[in-house]
């Protein structure tokens, strides 16, 4: 396969809402359906973070708004990779046009997100906060730093 069908298979497998919601998941433990749709993913993903997190009354409002945001994103990745499927151009340009296209949803999803994650943040209780921080250890994780020399 070449490193164009590579990336644009990776890049198809990883689609935003469920990236995002990935990050949120228990890891190795969690028991995964056998094949669920990018809305009920998220909402199994919106309903485990609220669990993790411990999420009081008080903090509903703030958590309400950020799990509204992870649908809002994910019904336009659902959107983006349906407009794809219709799509049948795959040729190189068309594979990097499509890679371009979902980073930018990717970075404008991720815009609309912090505001609302900052808020809920700010809202936790030092427990909840390390909560959420080891939610999102994954994305921590990534390729290992390039050393020189």
């Amino acid at each position: 396969m070449t490193a164009i069908g590579r990336l644009g298979r990776g890049v198809a497998i990883l689609g935003f809402a469920l990236l995002l919601s990935a990050a949120t998941s228990s890891g190795a433990g969690a028991a995964a359906p056998a094949q669920r749709g990018p809305a009920e993913h998220v909402e199994a993903r919106i309903a485990d973070l609220h669990k993790k997190l411990h999420i009081t009354t008080d903090q509903e409002p703030q958590f309400k708004a950020f799990a509204d945001v992870m649908r809002d994103n994910a019904h336009s990745m659902e959107e983006l990779f349906h407009q794809r499927a219709q799509n049948r151009d795959r040729t190189a340009t068309g594979q990097l046009h499509w890679y371009a296209q979902l980073t930018t949803a990717h970075a404008d999803g991720l815009n609309k997100l912090l505001p609302a994650f900052d808020a809920l943040y700010q809202s936790l209780s030092d427990k909840q906060k390390k909560a959420a921080d080891a939610a999102f250890v994954p994305l921590r994780q990534g390729r290992p730093a390039h050393r020189h020399g």
